[in-house]
C-alpha cells in the first residue's frame, strides 16, 4: 500500500482523487523524502483547485521541505502565479508567515531623467548620454550596485515622489515578477 497516496494525486493533478483521500482522512502533512507535502508539490504544478482545496482542508502554507522552501516561494519560482497568490495570502492570514529579507532592486535611467528635480545636485560630474541606477532606497548611483560609486543621495519624500510620480518607479513584488515572467515566457 502507498504511505503517500496525497502526495501522489497531488503530483499527478487529480483533484478529485486529492478530494476524495482528503474526505477519507488521509494525513495533509504525509511527506515524501524532500520532506515535500501534497501542498508544496501543487504549488509548483500551479494546480490552483488543488492548492485552494488543500488549503480549504488545513494544510500547512508554511511547511517546507529539506530546500527550506515554503509553498509560496516554490509557487513564485516556478512562476505559478495563481498559486502564488492564493498561498501569498495564506501565510499572510497564518500570522506566523516567514519574514524575509528585502531584496536588492534598481532601475537604469538616463541620467537626464532627474534633471528637473530642484534639488538634483550630482557629487560627479555625469556625460549628457550617461545611464545611472536608481535604487530601492531612492539613492542614484553610477553602478549598478547598490552604495558604489553615488552620485545623489537625499532621502526626502519630495525626491521619492518624484521618483515615484513623475518616473513610475517602484520596487515590484515577487508576484509582480513572477508574472512578468510568465507572460514573458515562451509557451
Amino acid at each position: 500500500m502507498n504511505k503517500l497516496q496525497l502526495i501522489e494525486a497531488a503530483k499527478a493533478g487529480d483533484v478529485n482523487r486529492v478530494q476524495t483521500l482528503v474526505e477519507g482522512g488521509e494525513d495533509l502533512e504525509q511527506k515524501d523524502d524532500y520532506g515535500w507535502t501534497a501542498l508544496n508539490w501543487v504549488a509548483g504544478h500551479g494546480d490552483a483547485a488543488i492548492v485552494r482545496l488543500l488549503l480549504k482542508s488545513g494544510a500547512n502554507a508554511l511547511n517546507s521541505g529539506r530546500d527550506l522552501r515554503t509553498p509560496y516561494q516554490i509557487a513564485l519560482a516556478a512562476a505559478q502565479v495563481e498559486a502564488a497568490t492564493l498561498l501569498q495570502q495564506a501565510e499572510q492570514s497564518s500570522g506566523i508567515a516567514a519574514e524575509r529579507p528585502a531584496r536588492p532592486y534598481c532601475k537604469a535611467y538616463p541620467a537626464k531623467a532627474f534633471d528637473q528635480f530642484p534639488g538634483w545636485q550630482v557629487r560627479q560630474a555625469l556625460a549628457d548620454d550617461s545611464v545611472v541606477y536608481l535604487h530601492q532606497d531612492f539613492s542614484v548611483t553610477a553602478s549598478m550596485w547598490h552604495g558604489e560609486d553615488v552620485v545623489f543621495d537625499l532621502d526626502v519624500e519630495g525626491w521619492r515622489s518624484y521618483c515615484r510620480d513623475r518616473l513610475g518607479f517602484h520596487v515590484p513584488t515577487d508576484l509582480e515578477l513572477a508574472s512578468d515572467y510568465q507572460q514573458r515566457r515562451p509557451e
